[in-house]
């Protein structure tokens, strides 16, 4: 037996296995590193906030998944023949929203006003299709009760798919305006979403959180990011409500789920040949949303990443917090500024301007 030959082929054998766990675990470490890095980098910032005395729950770091969803306004004759039916109220129809007053005003319990309006939207005699909606205590108000229509499982927090109820001085229901979403479609596969902690960081690396603030809650839903003729695109959001720690007054922030861009604005999206609108809104309203959504999304993911770097170091934020409740909204981002120029030289065949989304 030729033992040499034998001792030449373990040796070739151990030699190769030990190759292939070298090569195994320096292939496994830099699937780690990256993410060591980004957790250490997170946890990094939300001490920086925590030091600037911005109190807020530990936010979860799981991705989640959503869709760029349309809908369309095809069904507002058959919204205005339901509620032409309905009893008890003095109805009309206006730019695709019901709004209604009671003939008698609805006493409410202030504790639970869900308690006497649960009963309400679910009769078909009082609220079109109000088994679609659900109670949104977070947003609701002393003087605003909201409900809100889901898609794909989320709310929705734009008002063309929430029932807003009024209510007086005396905790009475007066009335109430209803936007109602029909035809609710994805447009593309579904995507990974940026996750709730994420948004908070780069809400607060925008400059756009104050110190000595509290975040109440932050959640994801689905707000309007474009309007055509026929229909609307929503997109995944990150809703976020944040008031300062002398004030109970809260301060709303959207950050787009997909780009980790602040949601300031709805575009809308119409034929620039005038001579030929009725044949180009009859045109494939489908090719329009993607062209429109294609744009929107090149547009932010393009301005995202600079966005953020150049906020990444976050000096001293000097306006104080009454101011920006003063003002209602923050400043323009350079985000949104990006979104919505390159949105337009993206559109060849379409207009885009802006308008503001409410609450």
């Amino acid at each position: 037996m030729d033992f040499k030959r034998i001792e030449l082929i373990f040796f070739a054998a151990f030699a190769a296995l030990d190759i292939f766990l070298a090569v195994s675990f320096f292939q496994n470490n830099s699937d780690v590193h990256p993410t060591s890095a980004n957790t250490n980098h997170s946890a990094t910032i939300l001490n920086e906030m925590r030091d600037d005395s911005i109190s807020f729950k530990k936010p979860s770091n799981k991705k989640g998944q959503g869709y760029y969803i349309s809908t369309q306004t095809s069904g507002t004759k058959q919204l205005k023949a339901k509620m032409e039916k309905l009893s008890g109220q003095s109805a009309k129809m206006a730019d695709g929203e019901i709004i209604s007053t009671f003939n008698t005003p609805l006493t409410l319990d202030v504790k639970n006003p869900d308690q006497t309006l649960n009963k309400v939207v679910q009769n078909s005699d009082e609220i079109v299709n109000g088994k679609s909606y659900q109670y949104d205590k977070a947003t609701s108000t002393d003087s605003q009760i909201i409900y809100t229509q889901k898609i794909s499982g989320q709310r929705i927090f734009s008002k063309s798919g929430q029932i807003r109820f009024k209510v007086n001085s005396a905790n009475q229901v007066v009335g109430y305006t209803q936007g109602y979403l029909t035809n609710a479609q994805p447009l593309r596969e579904k995507q990974d979403t940026i996750s709730q902690e994420r948004a908070i960081i780069w809400l607060y690396q925008y400059n756009e959180m104050p110190n000595d603030t509290v975040i109440e809650w932050s959640r994801l839903g689905y707000t309007r990011l474009l309007s055509i003729q026929k229909g609307s695109v929503y997109v995944p959001t990150w809703y976020i409500a944040i008031h300062g720690k002398g004030s109970s007054a809260l301060q709303y922030y959207r950050i787009n789920a997909f780009t980790g861009v602040i949601m300031k604005y709805s575009t809308q999206v119409s034929s620039t040949s005038n001579s030929s609108s009725t044949t180009s809104s009859s045109q494939d309203d489908s090719s329009l949303l993607n062209q429109a959504v294609s744009s929107s999304q090149r547009a932010v993911e393009s301005s995202t990443e600079e966005s953020v770097r150049s906020t990444t170091n976050r000096g001293s934020y000097n306006n104080s917090y009454s101011s920006n409740e003063s003002s209602g909204t923050s400043s323009k981002t350079s985000a949104n500024t990006a979104s919505s120029g390159n949105s337009t030289n993206a559109i060849n065949s379409t207009s885009v301007s802006t308008s503001s989304e409410v609450q």
